[in-house]
């Protein structure tokens, strides 16, 4: 069982993604935003963090950018579903900024989980985490 952090503006969609880690068998905390989930993490680091990038307070590339000060291995995915024309090229940043990888709202439960697994098998594989 890995933790995972979920962080999301939304109620309904990080509720909804922690039943589906929670069904595939992991811990999972939640963060309503970017300053919140900072602080969540550095009270119980997490093995895997699951970003939306649209948030108030402080936004995902924010989040990502000062997480990484932080820890610079910790295993990111950032998600967003926003409308914005630019949405495509904020993913790309996260990409950039060291999110091991990016998906697109709405998420499928088999992508997450895909996604978690994938991350964590690198992790045991001795990425040093």
């Amino acid at each position: 069982m890995a933790r995972i952090l979920v962080v999301d503006d939304e109620a309904m969609v990080r509720d909804a993604l922690k039943k589906i880690l929670e069904r595939d068998g992991h811990e999972v905390d939640q963060a309503a935003n970017g300053q919140e989930a900072i602080q969540r993490y550095r009270e119980n680091q997490a093995d895997v963090v699951v970003a939306d990038l649209f948030m108030p307070v402080m936004d995902g590339l924010e989040f990502i950018s000062e997480l990484q000060k932080e820890d610079p291995a910790a295993k990111i995915v950032a998600i967003s579903g926003s409308v914005y024309r630019r949405e495509p090229r904020f993913l790309q940043i996260a990409g950039r900024m060291g999110s091991v990888r990016t998906l697109v709202k709405p998420v499928t439960p088999e992508q997450l989980t895909a996604v978690v697994r994938e991350l964590l098998a690198v992790e045991g594989e001795g990425s040093g985490r």
